[in-house]
């Protein structure tokens, strides 16, 4: 998560991984000064075109370095006022204390200093289908905040808001398993379904090709071989 360094910069320096996307790129905000992080930084983006030439040739740099992007599209959507919604199994999972404090969160979200618009939200799944179509390698996590967003359930959740964004089923499954494993340099031990790597694996209730629910209808879960009723 950067701000006073571009994601361009970052990439250049070596950096492996860039974390958001496009809401935290700063060198999409208007008037970016060297090493500065301006004050504008997850906001301005919002009036800046994805399509543009400069953003499409930012992509092409990022990519060019071979450094990988993770998207947290569940993450900011719980910062938007139309959307962000409290997950009830979710909030079974919190502390008493830490339910109050999220729920309470939840219910002043209008009187945040941050406030993710849904035009922000578009253009972000808008950056990562670019992303992904220069040959950038997407992976996809929770980045886990007070507003109740979980890791395993805010898995789920990006699942289907990288459907939202056009990803196809095939593509949103590697991005979150094979990719991941490609970002952390583990490919060859765990991320796909081949003999020789580790049998993790979920088995799900239905056909998630034709529907992205299926992703929350979980049967059984693999972990090193071992069989873990949900």
């Amino acid at each position: 998560h950067l701000c006073a360094v571009t994601f361009t910069e970052g990439a250049r320096m070596g950096i492996d991984v860039l974390q958001h996307g496009f809401i935290t790129n700063s060198e999409y905000v208007p008037g970016k000064q060297p090493d500065v992080c301006p004050p504008t930084n997850q906001k301005a983006q919002a009036d800046v075109d994805p399509a543009s030439p400069e953003v499409r040739e930012s992509i092409r740099r990022i990519v060019a370095t071979g450094a990988s992007v993770v998207s947290t599209l569940g993450v900011y959507e719980s910062f938007s006022l139309t959307r962000a919604r409290l997950d009830t199994a979710e909030l079974a999972m919190l502390a008493p204390a830490v339910r109050r404090e999220v729920e309470e969160t939840h219910a002043n979200l209008a009187g945040s200093s941050f406030i993710v618009p849904d035009r922000m939200l578009t253009k972000m799944m808008q950056w990562e289908r670019m992303f992904v179509a220069a040959g950038g390698l997407l992976g996809a996590g929770c980045d886990p905040w007070g507003t109740g967003f979980l890791p395993g359930y805010g898995d789920l959740r990006n699942y289907e808001l990288l459907i939202e964004a056009g990803f196809s089923s095939p593509q949103v499954v590697q991005i979150m398993s094979l990719n991941g494993a490609r970002i952390l340099g583990e490919q060859r031990r765990t991320g796909s379904i081949e003999a020789g790597k580790a049998a993790d694996l979920v088995v799900l209730s239905g056909n998630l090709a034709t529907d992205p629910g299926t992703i929350r209808r979980t049967a059984i879960v693999f972990r090193d071989g071992y069989g873990f009723d949900p």
